[in-house]
């Protein structure tokens, strides 16, 4: 088992990362909040359709439990859903001393882990994340939220969690959709802090690069576990530098910026996070070779991946002015001036604020086919 501890102004916490390491719930719960309090389980009807008999039984052998079962998907992600979750949690009778159990994506684990910040001031929160996007990056470091008027996690707040559980034995059953999301985000990590875990991604599909499931190899193999921790570890070392997001974590959001604004314009039902970063990311690969400091064979070879990890390289006609004020809504911008995350080279990130919009527009309009 491998573990990490993160170290931040409003808390200290551990987040295990293991096989089969859900069969020890209990024991991690107990060491961490003792034996009083029920166990409020949150989760969506498709995750916890596959998995809830196995949780259910394995968490009542040692307390109660208490389940919230929301509606599946991105659209769902919002202030009646949070509602709904409030109103559950006064049916319980819950308190402080409660603890809830974010079992889900990083939908299921934003909403509840605002549910828990907010709800009696502050309730114990367990992250178990079951999808790559939110095993290595969206349920660690505190930032929960919910989606308004289709602005994506515009309503939230810090709030870390007391624990997170990792098991990568639940991507196993993700369909190619939730993989392609995943891989999306583990593209960013590998083109700003290493790019050996995009290679080691790539290894994982060995010879099989032209076998149409190829992607299950990856979520299959145990050895994914290791490229799961690589990416945890440079968040969490991230996360102890820069809590509120403020300087350094900004750089987090490669891709994000413009990757936010499609999903807000073309729909979170008909584009999905992963797929919104992954055009997001070539945007700023664009607008990086627009300002001289990469060059056009460097998308090239980026494309050639892409192509291998079935990411999406393009996204079909849309109206780009849209997509430009959608912008003004990302979270980055101050008094009006954006700031994005670009690349100066392979692995050297540079924060570039005040960007010309024709550069900009320049680069969405690259994209679209």
């Amino acid at each position: 088992m491998k573990s990490i501890e993160i170290k931040t102004l409003n808390r200290k916490y551990k987040i295990y990362i293991k096989n089969n390491i859900t069969e020890s719930f209990c024991d991690y719960i107990k060491e961490n909040f003792g034996k009083n309090g029920n166990i409020i389980v949150v989760s969506n009807e498709r995750i916890y359709g596959i998995y809830g008999k196995i949780i259910k039984d394995i968490i009542s052998r040692e307390y109660k439990i208490k389940e919230i079962i929301l509606n599946d998907g991105e659209k769902y992600k919002n202030i009646d859903t949070l509602k709904y979750i409030y109103s559950k949690l006064v049916d319980f009778n819950a308190h402080r001393n409660d603890v809830i159990l974010s079992f889900g994506g990083g939908v299921v684990g934003d909403t509840a882990g605002f549910a828990a910040a907010t709800f009696g001031r502050g309730m114990n929160l367990i992250h178990c994340p079951t999808t790559i996007i939110s095993q290595i990056d969206s349920s660690i470091g505190g930032k929960t939220a919910v989606n308004f008027e289709k602005i994506k996690n515009i309503i939230g707040c810090f709030y870390q969690p007391h624990l997170i559980i990792t098991d990568p034995e639940f991507l196993k059953t993700l369909d190619e959709k939730e993989i392609i999301n995943g891989l999306g985000e583990i593209v960013k990590y590998g083109l700003v802090f290493d790019f050996q875990i995009i290679n080691d991604v790539l290894n994982l599909i060995g010879d099989f690069k032209n076998d149409e499931n190829r992607l299950f190899n990856i979520v299959n193999n145990t050895e994914f576990g290791k490229i799961i921790y690589k990416c945890v570890k440079i968040k969490a070392e991230i996360v102890e530098k820069d809590e509120f997001d403020l300087n350094e974590r900004n750089l987090l959001n490669f891709g994000h910026t413009i990757g936010h604004s499609l999903e807000k314009t073309i729909g979170f039902d008909k584009i999905n996070h992963g797929q919104a970063v992954a055009i997001g990311i070539l945007c700023a690969i664009d607008i990086s070779v627009s300002l001289g400091y990469l060059n056009e064979k460097f998308k090239k070879k980026i494309l050639d991946i892409y192509d291998i990890l079935k990411l999406p390289k393009f996204i079909t006609k849309t109206d780009v002015d849209e997509i430009l004020n959608a912008l003004k809504f990302d979270k980055k911008f101050i008094s009006g001036k954006n700031k994005f995350i670009l690349l100066e080279d392979l692995n050297k990130p540079v924060i570039y604020n005040n960007l010309d919009e024709d550069i900009i527009k320049n680069s969405i309009v690259n994209n679209i086919k």
